[in-house]
């Protein structure tokens, strides 16, 4: 009887592992769509003189590895509503865009760019109350150019250091070292 259970037990065991590790039908889907690794990171500033609307705050340059090609350009957006303040902030409701060029491109070029959506972003405070970690999982859209059928996730993170300052237009100077890592699907 024990040699039974432990064989049943053996067999349940194998066919969940083999189900977890079969490819959902969505995903085959995806992967014959053209989906691409996209890897990147930026050098923000806040503010910026990068902006690419007027209620852009953070900007600067951008380097992506997108399926070993490697483009160049500028990112602007803004982090959305905060709400609440202490150890950890969460903000809601965040837009950045990308405006990418090949190697050499000019940063200012937008004919190729994409809009990354952050529904929720979160940032942690640790003792240091000038210096944080962003954290944010993206929603790729909203492209022209190349990018124009552009869909996919990024993850987005990076330590940040911000500094009160009455000559900024909005009261403090920051920058961010953000890392842009995911999958984009639909590039021409």
């Amino acid at each position: 009887m024990k040699r039974k259970s432990i064989v049943a037990v053996t067999f349940v065991f194998a066919l969940a592992c083999a189900a977890v590790s079969l490819p959902a039908p969505g995903s085959l889907a995806q992967a014959q769509s053209g989906c691409q690794a996209i890897h990147g990171f930026v050098q923000a500033t806040l503010p910026t003189s990068n902006q690419f609307a007027p209620t852009d705050v953070w900007g600067g340059p951008v380097y992506v590895n997108l399926g070993g090609d490697i483009l160049l350009g500028g990112l602007s957006g803004n982090d959305g509503t905060q709400l609440g303040q202490g150890s950890v902030s969460i903000f809601k409701g965040g837009s950045y865009k990308l405006c990418l060029a090949g190697p050499g491109g000019a940063k200012g070029d937008c004919h190729d760019s994409f809009t990354y959506e952050v529904p929720n972003a979160f940032v942690l405070w640790p003792s240091a109350d000038r210096l944080g970690l962003y954290t944010a999982t993206a929603s790729i859209g909203k492209g022209t150019g190349r990018f124009q059928s552009a869909s996919g996730h990024l993850t987005v993170g990076g330590p940040f250091i911000l500094w009160p300052d009455i000559q900024s237009p909005v009261g403090v100077y920051g920058r961010w070292n953000g890392e842009l890592n995911g999958s984009i699907c639909g590039v021409q």
